[in-house]
């Protein structure tokens, strides 16, 4: 038998039946199972076949009474001017039409019996069935909530086939329930026969999540079958759970009152408490208008408002950090709104929204913080100085009291890793602060004038912190160094006003380190092994020729540089033999009208001559000392040159190194021999 539809909800249905009523007949259709109606034969007493009844059509008894009575009373207009004989064979007809009509009527009547005893018998169900459904009323969004379903028998016979199917509200997730499900998609309980007056429970279990204040309906319904019926009834019923809480909490630390055009930092928690792990957390920021985000961190996922949180355990927070400037008038109150929830197949799901309001007020202090050295501090070399100076000022009209300033130091490598670049232990300021890790504090006790700053006040500090000698190269990572300077201040108390520990943030100062590109010349006779190199006599002597091998070793220890070139040019008494070698980058020229010998290359890698090998240059020249050159060293290679540009920084770069004589200092075996002696007398 067909089923009830999901809309008859707590009522039981039947199969119905049909009735078309025509002129002098009824017709009775009854649903048969599978839909089908029951066909109806012809009816063969009756003596007129040029009318026959409607198909699946049969006369009523009402119609048959009235067709015998007219039968039995009519006048027969032929009988009174007929024949005798003709009368008598009228009267048969009559009288054996009158006999079916008698048989008909008493056949009609006992099926009708029949029929009426046989429904009314089976009939007898007066659906005291019961589905019931309990849960929570009030239950807190990603918690655990358990549905019950009571399913009562009242009737005095048993129900047959009965099932259990139940449709979730969107957000729950199906974890387990009592007895198991029967099919795999767990919304299915096949519970057999209920015995009259019995029953039976079952109990689903599922994490909900669902927005604050969210109604969130589990709709149920029971199939079954009476034993004395051969067709199906139904009973739905509704469990109404309200979201009224979440379990993941947004804590918005909006400044209550923000100076405008000022940078601002806004932290925002997210914290999951409950008890259960929830995944796929996801954190949603609504900027007011005026705002214009700066960064924030963690850095966002998507866009400049969406943080991906990911998974959050039981009683786990998250924080993230979002820094701007506000851009709206003074007495305005800007609304920041934050959401949190988790992604799901459905899209993102809200499960939390807060809000944080402040005010812009003229009653914050403006920082800055700047470098004065070259470049404004956009880039520095080692072994340098950063000088820096920050700027503080009261732009209200009320006193600030309790004033500090603090500068933390974050030095970076390529793969932001800690590095040490500054020597902040040998810094230099007027107003000595206190170091902690790399964070410098000035307080009312180093800068008396921070105790109280009267509206449109202002004052300095002034620093200076060397940069060290050099990087400490250990990783390939050690390259692109960076150095950013955070400026802080935060007001104690303001005078007339409530509000305390007012925070304004200078906008970053970001220094980048500049490589130390490093040229080495060198000139040689012997090799460390004291292998000689050259030919000649050495020391050199008058008249006679004396070859040196003289070379370049180039290092490069942080950054990329290209368009490399080390160059120097040849005194005029020494000569280019044309003997040359290289590691890396073209072969070594000599201009004869300019004297000038180069060596260039197109690239140099970061860590050269430290995590590898310098590059290096070799060639070969030659002297012959004469006369007056007795008794002195001679110049084999006037000042050597290297220039290049660092692709970190854009800085073009210059190193130069000191001449090469023929006292070979860097040569062990050839020390103290490179004064020009004279020839020895001829023979």
């Amino acid at each position: 038998m067909p089923k009830a539809k999901d809309s008859d909800t707590g009522s039981t249905r039947r199969v119905p039946v049909r009735r078309i009523r025509g002129k002098d007949v009824d017709e009775e259709r009854v649903g048969a199972p599978g839909g089908e109606s029951v066909p109806h034969e012809p009816d063969e007493t009756t003596d007129t076949p040029d009318t026959p009844l409607p198909i699946r059509a049969r006369p009523t008894q009402q119609a048959l009474r009235d067709n015998v009575l007219s039968e039995i009373y009519r006048e027969d207009d032929d009988a009174q001017s007929g024949s005798n004989v003709q009368s008598v064979q009228h009267t048969k007809k009559k009288s054996r039409k009158l006999l079916y009509l008698f048989i008909t009527l008493g056949v009609l009547a006992a099926a009708a019996a029949a029929g009426y005893f046989t429904f009314a018998r089976g009939s007898r169900f007066s659906e005291r069935v019961v589905l019931t459904g309990t849960a929570a009323s009030e239950v807190a969004s990603g918690d655990e909530v358990t549905v019950s379903v009571q399913v009562k028998n009242e009737e005095g016979v048993e129900l047959r086939d009965a099932e259990l199917t139940y449709t979730p509200p969107e957000g729950f997730s199906f974890r387990s329930s009592t007895p198991s499900a029967s099919n795999e998609f767990n919304n299915a309980w096949s519970l057999g026969t209920i015995q009259e007056r019995g029953g039976t429970t079952v109990s689903i279990a599922g994490q909900l999540l669902g927005e604050q204040g969210a109604s969130k309906v589990f709709t149920f319904t029971l199939t079954y079958r009476p034993a004395n019926f051969n067709y199906d009834f139904q009973k739905t019923a509704e469990v109404r759970v309200t979201v009224n809480k979440t379990v993941l909490r947004i804590t918005p630390e909006v400044p209550l009152r923000i100076p405008p055009k000022t940078s601002v930092v806004i932290p925002v928690t997210v914290e999951n408490t409950g008890s259960e792990e929830l995944s796929n957390v996801r954190l949603v920021a609504e900027y007011p208008e005026g705002f214009t985000y700066t960064s924030a961190d963690p850095k966002p996922s998507e866009k400049e408002n969406v943080w991906d949180v990911g998974a959050l355990g039981p009683s786990e927070k998250r924080t993230v950090k979002i820094t701007g400037t506000l851009d709206r008038p003074v007495g305005d109150t800007p609304e920041f709104k934050f959401r949190a929830g988790r992604v799901q197949a459905a899209g993102f799901q809200v499960q939390a929204d807060v809000s944080g309001i402040g005010t812009v007020v003229q009653a914050g202090m403006a920082l800055s913080i700047v470098a004065t050295n070259p470049g404004s501090g956009a880039y520095i070399g080692w072994g340098e100085t950063l000088n820096y100076v920050l700027t503080y000022k009261n732009e209200s009209d009320a006193e600030m009291r309790d004033v500090s300033v603090s500068l933390e130091f974050n030095q970076k490598n390529a793969e932001g890793s800690t590095v040490s670049i500054l020597d902040l232990d040998s810094r230099s300021d007027l107003s000595k602060g206190t170091l902690s890790g790399q964070t410098l504090t000035w307080t009312k006790k180093d800068v008396p004038a921070l105790a109280a700053v009267a509206g449109g006040k202002s004052g300095d500090i002034l620093l200076r912190v060397p940069v060290r000698s050099g990087p400490n190269i250990a990783v390939q990572a050690d390259r692109n160094f960076v150095i950013t300077a955070g400026a802080r201040l935060t007001v104690g108390s303001i005078d007339g006003l409530d509000e305390k520990s007012v925070e304004t943030q200078a906008t970053p100062l970001t220094t980048k380190v500049t490589t130390k590109l490093n040229v080495e010349p060198e000139g040689r006779y012997y090799t460390d092994e004291q292998i000689p190199v050259g030919t000649g006599p050495l020391p050199p002597q008058v008249g006679q020729a004396t070859t040196y091998e003289l070379a370049w070793a180039l290092s490069n220890p942080t950054n990329e540089v290209s368009q490399v070139v080390v160059s120097a040019t040849l005194p005029e008494q020494v000569t280019w033999t044309g003997k040359q070698s290289v590691t890396a980058g073209q072969a070594v020229t000599f201009d004869p009208a300019t004297r000038e010998v180069s060596w260039r290359i197109n690239r140099v890698p970061p860590g050269t001559g430290s995590l590898f090998a310098s590059l290096e240059a070799k060639f070969e020249v030659s002297i012959t000392p004469g006369e007056a050159d007795v008794g002195k060293l001679l110049i084999l290679l006037n000042q050597t040159a290297a220039t290049a540009r660092d692709e970190f920084t854009s800085q073009d770069l210059r190193v130069e190194k000191a001449i090469i004589t023929t006292d070979l200092t860097g040569d062990v075996a050839a020390q103290g021999k490179g004064l020009v002696v004279a020839a020895p007398p001829a023979v």
